[in-house]
């Protein structure tokens, strides 16, 4: 069993070849059914050098007591410690470790925007070189760590990791451009956490926000803004062709 998250397409589009390399099953972590399998997987986006919080609920729920647990970890550049963040959340160590290159799509803070179409396909092309790696690991259950951390890993998942969780992963600022905005209900269809309804016909957030922006990268007419941060900055929904 594979268990994953994805906001804007990344993680599904990774777990989906690794499902394919391994003949296994895929099951999202919203909606997470039992296994007793001997072999499990969690795939999942980094998200401020840790982890999200649907996947930290998910693994302090879970129990994967006497199984091959492994985690692959996609992240537009590096992933600092999100590993250790995710075995305290599991309550036990993983058994194999692995973080994949996919396109960035951060775009909350200065200096964040969206890949070229270039470094996308760079990407793209090295996750499938990637993913036959881990499947060749994980077929021979292999204890093993293959991560990129990145400059000051520590620093950046245990000091600036908790300011980020504090301060910007929320929804309050959200804001929607009633002029743009044509009420297709698109973000509401592509937020995994359901923390979208259309009121009068504007998407309104309920106050659970996972911190994906797949309502922001979903929307067609960029009528979604975190606060004024993200005017300018570029759109990415692998998430949208995933599911056509």
């Amino acid at each position: 069993m594979i268990y994953y998250f994805s906001g804007t397409g990344n993680s599904l589009y990774v777990a989906r070849h690794l499902a394919d390399a391994l003949g296994e099953r895929l099951c999202p972590m919203t909606l997470p059914a039992p296994t007793n399998d001997e072999v499990i997987g969690l795939v999942f986006p980094v998200y401020g050098w840790g982890i999200p919080n649907v996947v930290e609920q998910f693994a302090r729920n879970m129990r994967f007591e006497s199984c091959y647990l492994y985690a692959v970890m996609t992240c537009g550049d590096d992933m600092g410690y999100a590993d250790e963040v995710l075995e305290k959340a599991l309550g036990r160590k993983l058994d194999a470790a692995f973080s994949v290159l996919m396109p960035d799509v951060y775009v909350c803070l200065p200096g964040f925007d969206v890949d070229s179409k270039e470094e996308c396909k760079e990407k793209f092309a090295q996750e499938e070189f990637s993913v036959k790696e881990i499947a060749a690991c994980i077929k021979e259950r292999k204890q093993v760590r293959k991560l990129k951390r990145g400059p000051f890993p520590w620093t950046k998942t245990y000091v600036i990791r908790p300011l980020f969780n504090r301060y910007l992963v929320t929804d309050k600022y959200f804001r929607v451009d009633a002029s743009k905005c044509i009420s297709c209900g698109r973000c509401q269809k592509m937020c995994p956490v359901g923390n979208i309804l259309i009121v009068d016909e504007v998407p309104q957030w309920q106050k659970h926000c996972s911190g994906c922006l797949a309502c922001y990268h979903a929307c067609p007419h960029h009528a979604i803004n975190f606060g004024k941060m993200t005017q300018k900055k570029g759109q990415y929904n692998l998430m949208k062709q995933l599911h056509e």
